[in-house]
């Protein structure tokens, strides 16, 4: 009877997490293989630090600074962590981020259970307390609106927080429960340690000295008058003043181009601010509704622009301020609903703040993750607690977790595919140009020409002072061969951002482009002189050099890149590529060879390598090279050909016919590879058959003296 008892509540526990893993990871399935979208690129794809330490080219402690994020080096770490091992794959970046998020839900269900049992009146069986926080639980980690902080890949930014932010919480209340003094010590410190990783990872982590104190207001310590909770009160403050010395070690200064207008008519910070109450009434409009036509990746808002404008401003303010009221009122009356309500006011509202003293978007559906867990879970286990009607309210609540669970499952359909997504966003965002923009990277990926074409027009229009959209409809013009119009859109570009490199490169490529390499040169060394040091314009310059034969201007380019830039990719394989030029082989070699200690993965530089030490007459050497370019990419009928020539190098006639006819099978136009079966047909003493190779050789490359050699040769039976 006793271990019946005492077993009870432990299947009670796994089964309760074994459904909250189970269903959450049954919503999230569709989105697996999600690409990268919207701020991944520039936070995970195109962030230097992230890339070089997630393919072991520089330490992992280098991203105790990054250059991208410097106030969040943690999830900048498990970025890195996550390429290294697992490679770029998607997959494992979503997996990654469910399991956080799973994590973060087994915590949450915990801290109900917790929060639960300081709830005064008479004790309850266990199995209503875990229902209870199951269905808290549920709620909120089923909800479609969190879909963005889970699936959109960067915003483990803000579910790393999250985790950290609910386990220093809980880590609190150990210390605060009638422990051993050093108990008590240590799980105070084990607090503050999630605290600071949870700062590391998004600054959310800096409201917590708040909720630490409201806890102690709300049921705390309530047997001692609130003045004399003086150990606690002191390590709140200390924390807070922690997170302070942190922000301003780590943080950056704002940008000036991020700078508000602080005067005149129309305050920017002002009208941000104004907008609060409005925002905050728009995402619990979400939370209480959330049909997938409300979530957008991108959503459009309009700040208000005084208390009367528009009308709604006033009734969301007097509402803020009466829920504000509310809460202060039940601290002592209602603690735990005080606390409830607060938990979500202190975190979602300085946040919001926060982003109203930069020009970045108001809203955002990630940040209500955090600050949703205290108000679902609390409607969740309202709805399953025992009492009236209890039976109705479970079947409530059951249908509603079906109807979220199928919400966030086709949530994560959209975002499983980046040009359904940002079909969507356009549909939901018609007036915001960024999502047009986005959409028109979308349908070029897939070479949708004509919508590609007509979303970035849509940008344009809705944006024309904007450079960077000009410059993207150059770009798009300039891929379907539309000089002229790519010209353009450039020189408005430039116009707009005269000081901006970036116009003066498109402009180049245009030029190049047109057979204009003089005038792309120009362009190009502007583009030079106003950044010096800029990657991408010592890039083009350096390949312009190459196609124009000048192999020794174009290496003293590549010289410069490489010694601002050592571990960019492709620069020792566009070095290699400017020696093979003059015919440096063993130059050549070495910088393909250095190319690919850089970036193993590089089929190119591995082939090159293979033909290098081919040209120097070291067959042994090209193969290990040339075998590894096939295995990369086996479908490239050139590189089955180089492989052959190695082969045929080293005598080994079987195995060079094997590669040649596995390159003609890819490519039966590629006349290099009957050519080469030609060569091994004469050397085998086969001469019909390599009469009919080199024929066709010759069909395909006319008048190459090559092989009008060898097929004379061939037809010539005294001639060896």
């Amino acid at each position: 009877m006793g271990h019946s008892a005492a077993s009870s509540p432990r299947l009670l526990l796994i089964l309760s997490l074994a459904l909250i893993a189970g269903l959450n990871a049954l919503a999230y399935l569709p989105g697996r293989h999600g690409p990268f979208v919207f701020d991944d690129f520039n936070n995970i794809v195109e962030n230097v630090d992230v890339q070089s330490a997630g393919a072991g080219q520089t330490s992992l402690l280098s991203l105790a600074r990054p250059k991208h994020h410097p106030r969040r080096p943690l999830a900048e770490l498990s970025f890195a962590l996550n390429l290294r091992a697992f490679g770029p794959d998607t997959f494992s970046f979503h997996l990654v981020n469910l399991g956080i998020h799973i994590l973060t839900a087994w915590l949450l269900w915990t801290l109900i259970l917790e929060m639960l049992k300081r709830r005064e009146g008479p004790r309850l069986e266990a199995r209503s307390y875990y229902l209870a926080a199951l269905a808290g639980t549920l709620l909120w980690s089923l909800q479609p609106v969190h879909t963005q902080a889970v699936t959109y890949l960067v915003q483990r930014m803000t579910s790393l927080a999250t985790l950290f932010y609910l386990l220093a919480f809980f880590l609190w209340l150990q210390a605060r429960k009638p422990f051993r003094r050093m108990l008590k010590t240590a799980f105070g410190a084990l607090a503050l340690l999630a605290a600071t990783l949870g700062f590391l990872a998004k600054e959310i982590m800096l409201t917590l000295p708040m909720i630490l104190l409201v806890a102690e207001l709300c049921f705390l310590g309530k047997d001692r008058p609130f003045w004399k909770r003086r150990f606690f009160l002191l390590a709140a403050v200390l924390i807070g003043i922690g997170y302070g010395v942190l922000f301003l070690a780590l943080g950056p200064t704002l940008a000036p181009e991020r700078a508000l207008n602080l005067s005149g008519p129309s305050w920017e910070a002002a009208s941000r601010i104004w907008s609060q109450p409005r925002i905050i009434g728009h995402y619990i409009s979400l939370l209480a509704f959330p049909h997938l036509s409300r979530i957008s990746l991108d959503p459009e808002w309009t700040n208000s622009t005084g208390i009367l404008s528009p009308w709604t401003t006033a009734p969301a303010l007097l509402a803020l301020a009466g829920w504000l009221g509310i809460s202060l009122f039940w601290i002592r009356r209602r603690p735990l609903a005080a606390f409830i309500s607060l938990f979500f006011l202190i975190i979602l509202l300085p946040e919001s703040l926060w982003w109203s003293l930069i020009p970045l978007d108001p809203i955002f559906d990630h940040r209500l993750y955090l600050p949703s867990t205290a108000l679902l879970a609390a409607a969740g286990a309202g709805l399953a607690w025992p009492g009236r009607w209890q039976r109705q309210r479970l079947s409530l609540l059951g249908f509603s977790l079906l109807l979220l669970l199928l919400l966030t499952a086709a949530r994560n359909r959209t975002f499983s595919d980046d040009l359904r997504l940002f079909k969507d966003t356009v549909k939901k965002s018609p007036e915001k140009a960024r999502v047009w923009t986005n959409l028109a990277a979308a349908c070029q990926s897939r070479n949708l020409s004509a919508a590609t074409l007509h979303a970035s027009l849509q940008a344009v229009r809705l944006k024309p002072a904007s450079s960077q959209f000009s410059l993207n409809l150059s770009r798009i013009y300039l891929a379907s061969g539309k000089i002229p119009l790519a010209r353009q859109a450039a020189e408005q570009a430039h116009a707009l951002k005269p000081d901006d490199p970036s116009p003066l490169r498109v402009l180049g490529l245009v030029e190049k482009a047109a057979g204009n390499p003089e005038q792309a040169l120009a362009w190009f060394g502007r583009a030079r002189e106003i950044s010096p040091e800029d990657p991408e314009t010592l890039e083009q310059l350096g390949n312009l050099y190459l196609e124009l034969d000048r192999p020794e201007e174009a290496r003293a380019v590549l010289v410069e890149l490489l010694r601002r830039y050592p571990n960019l990719v492709g620069v020792y394989f566009q070095m290699g590529n400017s020696y093979v030029d003059q015919g440096r082989w063993s130059e050549a070699a070495e910088a393909f060879a250095q190319e690919l200690r850089l970036f193993p993965n590089s089929p190119e530089a591995a082939n090159n390598l293979g033909m290098a030490w081919l040209k120097l007459d070291r067959p042994d050497r090209a193969l290990p090279a040339l075998e590894r370019a096939v295995e990369m990419v086996p479908e490239d009928g050139i590189f089955q050909v180089n492989l052959c020539d190695a082969q045929l190098h080293l005598g080994r006639l079987d195995l060079a016919e094997g590669a040649c006819r596995r390159a003609l099978a890819l490519e039966p136009s590629l006349g290099l590879g009957w050519q080469k079966l030609g060569e091994i047909f004469l050397r085998a003493g086969r001469r019909g058959e390599a009469i009919q190779a080199l024929e066709n050789a010759d069909r395909l490359m006319s008048q190459d003296q090559e092989v009008l050699d060898l097929l004379e040769r061939a037809r010539s039976p005294s001639r060896p």
